[in-house]
């Protein structure tokens, strides 16, 4: 199984009263992630699945790379991997799905602990910026400690 981690692109600041999980992508951020999707075309053929978070920024985040991938069909919205969502709340969710290659869409810091529990038995201090992609892949069960990091790209490789 493949893994893919996305985090969602460049959001607006967070201004009262809007709360943070309202919160939607600027247009510069709209344009990053579908210029990244673009380029994740070259190594990544499709996804079987996207799952995102129910944060509005996630959602568009998860639209976008749909389209660039032709998959509109495959976006699940799941409420189990909203901001603070836990590496062992993920390895459940994921249980419930089949398929070879998920992409989820998701928040800061969570993403980084994701691949640092899923990829370590310690902890690994990574850099995972707005609209980035990390691959994970996983020869047996999804578990803490047996993924391997393929790639971590920041949008702006492309």
């Amino acid at each position: 199984m493949n893994l893919y981690l996305i985090r969602h692109s460049i959001s607006e600041k967070l201004i009262p009263p809007k709360k943070d999980f309202e919160r939607e992508l600027t247009s510069d951020g709209i344009e990053l992630i579908k210029k990244a999707s673009e380029g994740w075309k070259k190594i990544i053929s499709t996804f079987d699945m996207i799952l995102y978070s129910p944060y509005v920024r996630a959602e568009q985040t998860a639209n976008v790379i749909a389209e660039v991938f032709s998959v509109k069909e495959k976006l699940i919205r799941e409420n189990n991997i909203a901001a603070g969502c836990s590496t062992g709340s993920l390895i459940d969710v994921l249980s419930v799905y089949q398929g070879n290659n998920i992409a989820v869409v998701g928040h800061q810091p969570d993403l980084s602990n994701h691949i640092s529990n899923l990829c370590s038995n310690n902890h690994l201090n990574l850099s995972f910026p707005p609209a980035a992609i990390a691959k994970i892949s996983f020869d047996g069960m999804l578990n803490f400690g047996r993924g391997r990091l393929e790639f971590l790209i920041p949008a702006e490789a492309y």
